[in-house]
């Protein structure tokens, strides 16, 4: 069954005390084993096991509860009373990016229609009305659902650039610096843009998170040395800062930070050294009593390692679960007024205009 990539079902047998491939092979999450087949083992695009975990994907419970409700939301939208915006745009961009895991695009009417609102709020300055925190998130459900390149999200990536603190990171702490995590989360937005891996405000900022590894991050976004070991998150707002080591290391692949860069060194010996005899990583490591075995963390896990160790310098800006090729181009169609603003205004800005003409 893994006869399609032997080269990373190897690696994975021989360079760790237990082979996870074979594990997250006969796992319990649908959309897991179907980015285990498609994209590390390469079953093709008929295979049976593929079609089978497709449709195992489409029919999940959580899936269809998570469409009908953002249905019903879009549906009575005009209900939300206007001083709960930031809880609305917030509320569905969680949605959205949970709904990413379960493999949903942008061709779906719920899904471009959410992706369509949330632009309609953004503000002249480039930023959303939400806070710092919640730009970056933002920013992030956006790009993981391939509408990168085009002149919203750009003027939404400047915006966050010129937050920027003189420490090079973004957010404040009680400890003078900026906040590990918040910079995290940034830099991770900017790892969907190829254009940016060279910034010098990009690369400042990724020695800026290298060299507060396992600080306490004191009145940060998260606090605490024990975030670190927080391997898990999810995909609401607050939750999705979290991810501890895990996190810094999946941003530092996607903006190919070498292997030998002793920081990364350590901490991919250190995560290596968490793994289960189960096979999984746990959702934390600092509690010898509470280890659970999580399929998500396991699965980002395998995906890391995969980027540091067995893909060409160059290559990681590429993590599969995104569907967003190395030039940021995707097949889905996207809405008129985001591919070309200049000839497709926003529907609202059309309205506008219109009562500007009849005045």
């Amino acid at each position: 069954m893994f006869h399609k990539n032997p080269k990373l079902v190897k690696w994975f047998r021989n360079e760790l005390p237990y082979d996870p491939i074979n594990v997250l092979y006969h796992g319990y999450h649908a959309p897991i084993r179907y980015e285990l087949y498609k994209n590390f083992l390469l079953f093709e695009h008929d295979d049976a096991a593929l079609l089978e975990t497709e449709e195992d994907v489409k029919k999940s419970i959580r899936r269809i509860n998570l469409l009908l409700t953002l249905e019903r939301i879009l549906n009575n939208i005009e209900k939300f009373e206007e001083d709960r915006q930031e809880e609305m745009i917030l509320k569905i961009t969680s949605m959205i990016k949970e709904l990413n895991f379960y493999n949903c695009n942008r061709k779906m009417t719920a899904i471009e229609n959410s992706l369509i609102l949330i632009i309609k709020f953004q503000k002249e300055d480039g930023s959303f009305p939400v806070s710092l925190a919640g730009n970056a998130f933002i920013a992030e459900t956006l790009l993981e659902f391939g509408l990168s390149n085009n002149l919203y999200l750009e003027k939404n990536l400047k915006w966050l650039l010129k937050q920027q603190n003189d420490d090079k990171g973004w957010g404040t702490t009680k400890d003078g610096h900026s906040d590990v995590w918040l910079t995290t989360k940034i830099l991770h937005v900017f790892s969907y843009c190829i254009k940016y891996f060279k910034s010098t405000k990009i690369r400042k900022a990724v020695e800026f998170l290298l060299d507060h590894l396992f600080v306490e991050n004191r009145g940060g976004i998260i606090e605490g040395k024990i975030a670190w070991e927080v391997l898990s998150k999810d995909y609401m707002f607050e939750g999705s800062f979290a991810g501890g080591v895990l996190a810094v290391l999946e941003v530092c692949a996607r903006l190919n930070i070498s292997v030998e860069n002793p920081h990364i060194s350590e901490m991919l010996n250190w995560l290596k050294s968490k793994q289960l005899q189960s096979g999984h990583w746990p959702s934390q490591t600092y509690d010898a009593f509470d280890k659970r075995s999580d399929e998500r963390v396991t699965m980002r896990v395998v995906r890391v390692l995969k980027l540091f160790y067995l893909m060409p310098q160059g290559g990681s800006g590429t993590i599969k679960s995104f569907k967003i090729k190395q030039d940021g181009r995707t097949n889905s169609k996207k809405p008129a007024f985001i591919t070309d603003p200049e000839n497709n205004p926003k529907p609202e800005l059309i309205e506008k205009n219109k009562n500007i003409d009849e005045e």
